[in-house]
């Protein structure tokens, strides 16, 4: 016969070995049970919000751990609305999907208990026992999961607070670093070594933390030092007059193309290198500024700048051929229907490749809106180059994006990739031409074992 509540109440304080202590939460946790759920989420759903909040339930990270592996070895039917989400393996087989020992796995589930993420069904007269799946109508012994549909609201709540959290420690992250490159641009002016140090420190504390008390501190710091450097800016600048001092003593001790550099010789020009003893000086640079200076004043010139407009793509007016981009990326060719493929083939190719080296179909629509089709076909392209070659990429999808992110800032580089295959290229080609390996049977042994890097 099933003990009421009032009865496991009286019986709370019993330590009895075998026997589990029941505490208020878990008669409340039991309690709710029979109550409507407010919610009924998906397993996919309640593994990923529990990973995303393992550091901050209200249990320790490792009994958040435990309760993930349990979810996850729940079926995903055991989730759907008449349902009910029940782990009935015994002790022995918790400790081998853990790994943990037996003392850590009871202070694990006591605490899972407490926190109501769980409520443990125990056998006869109170004793935990074996834990088994019996037949309808007798009680189930085991851990019900089903606690966590109540704990869901919760849950999405403390995901948004996190979120919130994220949003304004990278907020004052970007404000620290926009004052650093203000205050070191201001100090390198004044010469102040120690506001250097200062800064460089606060930018270090700045990424070793993600307390919202001690970033508001670094950023009242980095904030104090603008405001100083600004005054200091600001003010005039009182002192001595600073016309060029001539060292005589200096002067007269060296010969003329070691003397320092001033405004009666200008600058020691030489044909040939400094670790050379013969020099031959050509005194030229004190008038320079006359031709210099006109040509400053000049506007610019009528014809078109073309390196501007290459400077705003990631190829950087990089040319390359539809061979170029065979040689260099051997997996291209199972996808072209021909040895010279035109721009189009080859982008259709490029986009067929991405789904075999991991890049998924949104990250390759967001690279053809941002870098443009033709420049997201060579990003590929340079990432299964760079897996061919023995290149160890594990987060492929979140690499592919990076790359996307730099070429929105345009700071992707993508004629310097190439540039580095083309030569990689040329060395390959050459060490085989010394060992007289024909490329042939090279690309029959690649196409072998093609699908080691996938």
């Amino acid at each position: 016969m099933e003990h009421s509540a009032q009865t496991q109440r009286a019986q709370a304080p019993c330590t009895r070995r075998g026997r589990r202590r029941i505490s208020e939460a878990m008669l409340a946790a039991r309690d709710e049970l029979t109550t409507p759920v407010p919610a009924e989420p998906g397993k996919r759903d309640m593994l990923n919000m529990l990973k995303s909040l393992r550091g901050v339930l209200p249990v320790s990270r490792g009994a958040a751990s435990t309760l993930i592996i349990m979810v996850e070895k729940t079926s995903p039917d055991a989730w759907t609305a008449l349902e009910t989400p029940f782990i009935y393996a015994h002790n022995t087989t918790l400790m081998s999907w853990t790994g943990l020992s037996r003392s850590t796995l009871q202070r694990h589930i006591r605490e899972l208990a407490d926190a109501r993420l769980l409520v443990p069904q125990d056998g006869r007269n109170g004793q935990r026992g074996r834990r088994w799946q019996t037949e309808e109508g007798q009680t189930q012994v085991g851990f019900n999961l089903a606690s966590l549909r109540y704990r869901w609201p919760d849950l999405l709540a403390l995901s948004a607070e996190q979120r919130r959290l994220r949003q304004r420690v990278s907020f004052l992250r970007d404000n620290i670093a926009s004052l650093n490159d203000t205050v070191r641009a201001q100090a390198e002016t004044l010469g102040l070594e120690p506001i250097l140090e200062q800064a460089v420190g606060i930018m270090r504390s700045r990424l070793r933390t993600v307390q919202l008390a001690t970033l508001e501190g670094l950023y009242r710091e980095m904030l104090a030092l603008s405001v100083a450097l600004a005054g200091q800016c600001a003010e005039p600048e009182s002192g001595p007059d600073n016309a060029p001092v001539e060292n005589a003593v200096f002067s007269t001790s060296y010969p003329a193309e070691m003397r320092p550099m001033g405004p009666q010789n200008g600058a020691h020009y030489t044909d040939t290198k400094n670790i050379q003893t013969s020099k031959k000086v050509d005194h030229v640079a004190a008038d320079g500024g006359i031709r210099i200076e006109p040509m400053r004043c000049e506007g610019p010139s009528s014809g078109t700048n073309r390196s501007s407009v290459y400077d705003r793509t990631a190829l950087r007016g990089f040319k390359g051929t539809a061979t170029f981009y065979l040689e260099i990326c051997s997996n291209l060719r199972d996808f072209c229907s021909t040895g010279r493929p035109s721009a189009e083939q080859l982008i259709e190719a490029a986009e067929y490749l991405s789904g075999q080296v991991g890049v998924t179909c949104h990250a390759w629509s967001q690279a053809c809106v941002v870098l443009g089709r033709l420049q997201a076909a060579v990003a590929v392209i340079v990432m299964a180059s760079r897996l061919e070659r023995g290149a160890v990429i594990r987060f492929r999808d979140a690499y592919f994006r990076s790359l996307i992110e730099r070429g929105a800032r345009n700071t992707l580089f993508l004629d310097r990739s190439l540039y580095a295959l083309r030569d990689h290229r040329t060395r390959e080609v050459g060490m085989l031409a010394e060992a007289g390996v024909s490329l042939a049977a090279v690309g029959v042994q690649t196409a072998k074992t093609r699908s080691a890097w996938i």
